[in-house]
């Protein structure tokens, strides 16, 4: 009799202990992406061009896996993935982690994700680039407090990321901060002569609202930010205030079988608002004055059937700063076929072409015309 006690006592500790465990739900997922591409580019050195084609099989940057976990309220995601191939001695790169807190009225999240103004198309070359730099929103990740009520509105507050180069400035551009220190130190210690110091005294807050109505997919805001730049030469400091701000709105609508995609956006500063290194140069702020940037892109999309998909899509994006003479501008335009094989393998062969038209001198730039297939295998 004792030992039987004993025995009920054991096994109800052990369901105890388990029950907490087993509540724990965690789903894994990936995806293997990768490139075959022929490219055909163009470049100019005033009326001199250049003509280069290439072959390229390669990993595509956005190959990842992650895990998402659940407990109650709570929920948290972690994902992994390969750096761009440009970039691939950086090695593996940390593309999400957050956790999320749903406290009824809405979800309050903690951590390391995309910044909420990002809208893509289906552009695949160059790592599923969606028109990155050339009409849409892809400023990479950052670590963020966002909270989100359950009619849709939102207000995020982020890490300030405003240099498309590691700290790279000089007195004439106010490219920057970048972080090459800890990541709460956005200026060097050791005093210099000659030195640039950068003080921010708020996050990156962007406040906006998605919703639907009937068909139609929506969903806008905007987004702020402000620091001080003080460039310091023979101990004589010149400093400027750099105010940034990003007006954006998007918008999905089914008519199926055809689905439509627009995405609108503009401001001020807008380089030194959001990190993107492919966006155009003259959306930053110059020997103090203000650049303005507007941009956008328009997809239609066409459902064959369960396993056939087609899309095609432009995109448009200028900025002006009084700083220089010529609008500094950018354009794309893609049409491919995603072809699911089966649940887990899908390949879409796409056409893509990349002009980055003129500079902020009126300078002719790169075109690139791009064919090939994405192969895709996800779990």
């Amino acid at each position: 009799m004792k030992k039987s006690i004993i025995g009920a006592v054991v096994l109800s500790a052990t369901v105890a202990l388990a029950v907490p465990a087993m509540a724990i739900d965690v789903t894994p997922y990936g995806a293997i992406r990768v490139g075959t591409w022929y490219t055909s580019s163009t470049y100019y050195n005033g009326a001199t061009s250049l003509h280069d084609s290439d072959f390229n099989l390669d990993l595509q940057g956005d190959s990842l896996i992650g895990m998402r976990v659940k407990e109650g309220d709570y929920s948290g995601v972690a994902e992994l993935g390969a750096y761009n191939p440009k970039n691939r001695a950086a090695g593996v790169e940390l593309r999400l982690l957050f956790g999320e807190w749903n406290f009824g009225e809405g979800k309050l999240r903690v951590g390391y994700a995309p910044s909420p103004y990002v809208y893509r198309s289906e552009q695949t070359y160059d790592s599923d680039g969606g028109f990155n730099g050339y009409g849409s929103l892809w400023d990479g990740r950052y670590a963020q407090i966002k909270a989100t009520l359950n009619n849709g509105l939102y207000v995020s507050l982020m890490k300030q990321a405003t240099s498309i180069t590691a700290g790279a400035t000089n007195s004439t551009s106010n490219a920057g901060p970048a972080w090459a220190n800890t990541a709460f130190n956005n200026t060097a210690t050791t005093y210099a002569a000659t030195n640039t110091d950068y003080d921010t005294y708020m996050p990156k807050t962007i406040v906006g609202y998605e919703g639907k109505a009937g068909i139609v997919d929506y969903g806008g805001g905007a987004a702020v930010n402000y620091y001080k730049k003080t460039v310091t030469t023979a101990n004589v400091g010149v400093s400027d205030d750099i105010s940034s701000y990003l007006f954006f709105a998007h918008a999905k609508v089914d008519l199926a079988p055809v689905e439509l995609k627009f995405h609108a956006y503009g401001g001020q500063n807008v380089g030194n608002l959001m990190s993107n290194a492919a966006a155009t140069a003259g959306s930053f702020r110059t020997n103090n004055k203000n650049a303005h940037t507007y941009g956008g892109f328009g997809q239609v999309g066409y459902k064959l059937n369960d396993n056939v998909k087609m899309f095609a899509g432009a995109s448009y994006e200028a900025s002006k700063c009084d700083a220089n003479a010529y609008t500094d501008d950018k354009m794309a335009a893609f049409a491919n076929v995603q072809y699911t094989v089966t649940k887990n393998f899908k390949v879409v062969p796409e056409f893509t072409f990349l002009n980055d038209l003129s500079s902020t001198t009126g300078a002719k730039e790169p075109r690139i015309y791009a064919a090939g297939v994405k192969w895709e295998m996800s779990f």
